[in-house]
């Protein structure tokens, strides 16, 4: 299928809540027609990063791997843009890049879901739960604890809803989405976490990311020290 496309200097996982801020005149073009219903896809578009180069203006070198976009919220801002929501969804995988005329847009596919080892299940679970009790750490330590959250009893990742996903809903890519999202790293280990194609693959690279922002840290409070 063939989707507008936006490339950005960050990198949205399935589930994300994308907030943007539409101005450039070819990405304004690409709102009117999505809202005109003059694309393949219903009030849709993908992100994808950028290896090279600005988000404005063009000339930019992007990366492969991206999420489909659906439009929750929008309302035309004064200066004559948009202001959006949206949810990330599936993962996608260009294709082919077509000409930039008015804006981005490419043939892409949607990848399949994670491969699931089925007789590691057990293990991988607690894999998730292990992997959610370090980053809440991380953020707490990072931030405090989170007072908006206080009163309810959750942190900054809530562990209620992790545990319905991963127990009633017995869907462990639902759950390790959910963990990774709030892992706090860069756009480049992001997008190593949309290049994962088992559950597995991705299971070990959110601990790897663990591990290094662990170390980080670390390394900054002896600095401060």
């Amino acid at each position: 299928m063939i989707v507008p496309m936006f490339p950005l200097g960050s990198v949205f996982l399935p589930g994300d809540q994308v907030p943007l801020r539409i101005f450039e005149p070819r990405y304004v073009e690409m709102m009117r027609q999505l809202l005109a219903g003059e694309t393949q896809v219903d009030m849709s578009f993908a992100c994808v990063l950028i290896g090279r180069g600005s988000e404005v203006g063009g000339a930019d070198h992007r990366r492969d791997i991206g999420v489909m976009v659906h439009i929750e919220q929008c309302v035309v801002t004064p200066e004559g843009g948009y202001a959006l929501v949206g949810l990330a969804s599936d993962i996608v995988v260009v294709d082919e890049w077509l000409v930039d005329d008015p804006f981005p847009r490419a043939r892409v596919q949607t990848r399949a879901s994670l491969v699931i080892d089925h007789d590691s299940i057990t293990h991988t679970r607690k894999r998730i739960n292990d992997a959610a009790v370090a980053i809440e750490q991380i953020l707490q330590g990072m931030h405090g604890p989170n007072m908006h959250g206080s009163e309810s009893g959750r942190g900054y990742l809530d562990a209620d809803l992790l545990s319905r996903i991963t127990t009633e809903n017995n869907s462990l890519i639902a759950a390790l989405w959910h963990v990774t999202r709030h892992l706090p790293v860069g756009p480049d280990i992001r997008y190593d976490f949309l290049s994962c194609l088992t559950l597995n693959d991705l299971m070990a690279e959110v601990e790897i990311g663990i591990t290094h922002t662990q170390e980080m840290l670390a390394f900054l409070r002896l600095e401060r020290d």
